[in-house]
Formats: structure tokens, sequence, C-alpha cells
């Protein structure tokens, strides 16, 4: 089964400032840089497939994870959430039940992009890798929280955190996505029950 490890992108100075980024392509800081150089020794005979996200923060983190990557597969489907007017926006300046509802996904910011959207192309992403790749590719993928926020709702039966760290990973098997389908299916015949 492909192994499939998703990281989320060393900090940025957005994050350090406490600033919602989103699709602003910000710079990792020097502590992400630093991070990034001390956590990580992968070679890049340890995966088979590298994917990113198209935004800078992404890219960066991925060339200090594994040195020399002769291919680098860049995929709009993984690309941070757009939240809208918040982009840019101090964290500060909205109240805790708003966040929380934001990061569970029970609120959308004015002009931003929804979590069923930002599923269904998670979704479309990580099904296609488990429909392409054999049993044994290894594949690294880095993204952003918003992304690892999928993730866990979709694949992840019993997470502990619905928020990512930087630099936080996850690991996704066979069974994990078998986890998806199954609850797929559960929900269309639940459907039908109605």
């Amino acid at each position: 089964m492909p192994i499939v490890t998703f990281i989320r992108h060393a900090e940025t100075t957005y994050n350090a400032n406490k600033i919602f980024a989103g699709r602003i392509d910000c710079e990792l800081s020097e502590k992400g840089i630093e991070d990034t150089i001390k956590n990580f020794n992968y070679k890049k005979e340890d995966f088979d497939v590298y994917y990113c996200s198209p935004l800078k923060r992404s890219i960066d983190t991925l060339n200090l994870i594994v040195k020399g990557i002769d291919k680098i597969n860049i995929d709009d489907r993984i690309i941070e959430i757009s939240i809208g007017d918040w982009e840019g926006k101090k964290k500060d300046n909205f109240t805790n039940e708003l966040l929380n509802n934001y990061r569970n996904g029970l609120y959308t910011p004015p002009n931003a992009e929804t979590t069923i959207e930002v599923d269904d192309r998670v979704v479309s992403f990580i099904s296609e890798l488990f429909e392409l790749f054999d049993d044994n590719t290894r594949i690294l993928v880095v993204t952003h929280n918003g992304i690892m926020r999928s993730i866990k709702r979709n694949f992840v039966s019993n997470y502990k955190n619905i928020m990512s760290s930087n630099l936080e990973s996850i690991v996704l098997d066979r069974n994990n996505y078998n986890y998806y389908l199954n609850k797929k299916k559960e929900e269309k015949e639940n459907e039908k029950c109605k």
C-alpha cells in the first residue's frame, strides 16, 4: 500500500506574528528554517514521489527537509484554504469562539472557501494517490494547516487536535483510505434510510 506522509510547512513570518496567511505567499521565519534543518535529515532516496502546494512556504520547506530532489509535483488541490477577508489579519482581532468555530468547520469567513470545498479537493488528491500508486510507493507531501485539518476530518478516526503545529506530520496508509471509503459508504446508506 502507498504510504503518504503529510507535513505542514515550517513556521512563517505570518505564523510568528499570529497573522492569517491563507493564500498570501509569505516567507519562512528564521526559526522555521532552523527547526526544519534541525528536525529532518531525509535523503531523496527515502521517498519515491514528492508533492507540495504551489505556495513558496511549502516548496521552501520541502527543499529544506530533503536536499536535491529531482522532481517536485506541485498540486493546487493541496494549497492552503482561502480564508477570504481574514487573510492578512491578526488572529487576536477575532474571538476564541469564532476562531474555534472556523477551525472546526462551523463558520466560513466572508469570501472564503468553505470546509466542503476544501474537503472535496483534498479527498480528490488523496484518492488519486491511492488509485495511482502501487503498494510500495513512499510519498512525501508538504502542505498547510487547513489541508491537515481536512485530512484529520476525513481520514483519521481518532485525532486529538484539529490544529496541526508547524512541521507536524500525518502518515496515511491503505487503512486510512479504507476508513474514509467505509465512512462515505455508511453516509450514503444513512441517506437512503431517511
